[in-house]
């Protein structure tokens, strides 16, 4: 390639530079962002494993009972759907606080920790429904939230 070519773009391992080279900053790699989707759903042997991040806005106290409240609607509905619950599974962070609630059968267990983050991520992994389902009840139930 001469100096009159506009550069060409490819990725560090393409090879096809051969011996030549260039002055600095003209190989610097380029800074990619990596936005994770705020929730995603994807199959994992038998099971369906939806994966969520979001924020609730309000007290701890009141996120926790709010959170609590999705995650029982989120196991109604797919239970509705003739799914089976495998786990499903939120930790709740807030200003020196958090919860994580892990609901395996009617009754959830709490667990409480401190942390100096405001932020929910789950899971939800779960069995005898369609992947497009799984999505659509945790965009419908959690999609009053910010999404992370």
């Amino acid at each position: 390639m001469n100096s009159q070519q506009p550069h060409h773009r490819h990725d560090e391992n393409c090879g096809c530079h051969g011996d030549h080279h260039h002055a600095a900053p003209a190989h610097q790699p380029e800074r990619h962002q990596h936005n994770p989707q705020a929730i995603t759903v994807k199959t994992h042997d038998a099971s369906l494993v939806g994966s969520y991040r979001l924020t609730i806005e309000l007290s701890f106290e009141e996120a926790v009972t709010t959170l609590d409240a999705a995650l029982k609607k989120i196991a109604a509905q797919i239970t509705e759907r003739g799914g089976i619950i495998g786990h499903i599974k939120a930790n709740l962070t807030a200003e020196g606080q958090s919860c994580m609630i892990s609901l395996t059968e009617e009754k959830p267990d709490w667990h409480y920790n401190d942390s100096r983050r405001c932020q929910v991520e789950g899971v939800a992994i779960v069995f005898g429904i369609l992947p497009e389902q799984l999505t659509a009840i945790l965009n419908t139930v959690l999609g009053p939230y910010r999404l992370a």
